[in-house]
């Protein structure tokens, strides 16, 4: 059976920048293997698989080489913005929904006056904030920075919008920079207090409109870093304002940066977490399963 895959970047509008995600328009006959080994084909974090939805408009399932996850922010935001291009929605500002496992879940979708999509806003779950007990010397060996580069003044808590995830600010954006992580103890880390990745960000940005620049380690996932993340970057925004850490409701979070992909999340948070931004199509492959 061939399969038509495109990698399209999420969160830039270059064929460069972002997160590529694959992204697979009608999928009805694939199995489970399968979807994997086309996400490690394509040699990205995650493929969305779209099939018919009787609860929404459509239904995603998200795949990384190793596992499905229950949702992807920049794989959603990627096929969308791809859905919105093959006209397969109303060329207006719309909301339409997509049925995951974690939930029914809004997207919205903005175009310019000259009905060009512009960009793709997903509503995340509520978060939920649980509290965990970790020596925060665990955290600064896995992360391989000496501990006091650490802001311990947020509370320890792992945070989810959809995949739970450690929120760790670093003091400095040169540390964040230079860090190498050992991705053996990250997962340690993370199977311990129940985590899909560790979300490491320093209010120290590029640009001075930004609110945090982050890093994703995600290895839980056979992700070692993730270029530009959207569950954990509404994740932690959410987090950073219900500690009163952030006043902004409405910003920009940069990321991918400092490993030559950079990208920019979009993020509102009022009831509900929205987190989005641009896309562009990078590549289109025939695969045979």
């Amino acid at each position: 059976m061939n399969v038509t895959v495109k990698k399209v970047n999420a969160f830039t509008d270059s064929v460069t920048g972002g997160n590529p995600a694959g992204v697979v328009l009608s999928s009805p006959l694939l199995t489970s293997e399968q979807m994997k080994r086309i996400s490690k084909e394509m040699m990205v974090s995650e493929t969305a698989f779209v099939f018919p939805s009787t609860k929404a408009d459509v239904k995603t399932r998200f795949f990384s080489p190793t596992v499905e996850v229950d949702l992807c922010g920049h794989a959603t935001i990627a096929t969308f913005f791809t859905m919105a291009l093959h006209r397969m929605f109303p060329r207006k500002n719309s909301v339409v929904t997509q049925e995951t496992k974690a939930g029914i879940l809004p997207v919205s979708l903005l175009y310019s006056d000259e009905n060009v999509i512009e960009k793709v806003m997903m509503t995340q779950k509520k978060p939920i904030y649980k509290n965990i007990h970790l020596d925060i010397s665990l955290v600064s060996d896995a992360l391989n920075v000496e501990q006091n580069n650490i802001d311990t003044s947020l509370p320890q808590q792992i945070v989810s919008t959809g995949l739970f995830t450690l929120p760790v600010c670093m003091k400095s954006f040169d540390v964040l920079k230079t860090m190498n992580p050992d991705f053996n103890k990250i997962r340690t880390v993370c199977e311990r207090i129940g985590a899909g990745s560790i979300h490491v960000f320093s209010f120290e940005t590029i640009e001075p409109d930004s609110i945090y620049h982050a890093r994703n380690f995600a290895p839980m996932y056979g992700v070692n870093e993730d270029p530009v993340t959207g569950t954990a970057n509404g994740a932690v925004s959410s987090f950073l304002i219900y500690h009163k850490k952030i006043k902004e409701t409405s910003f920009v979070c940069e990321q991918g940066d400092i490993i030559g992909r950079p990208g920019r999340v979009y993020i509102e948070v009022d009831d509900v977490v929205r987190v989005g931004g641009k896309a562009t199509l990078a590549q289109e492959r025939t695969l045979t399963v």
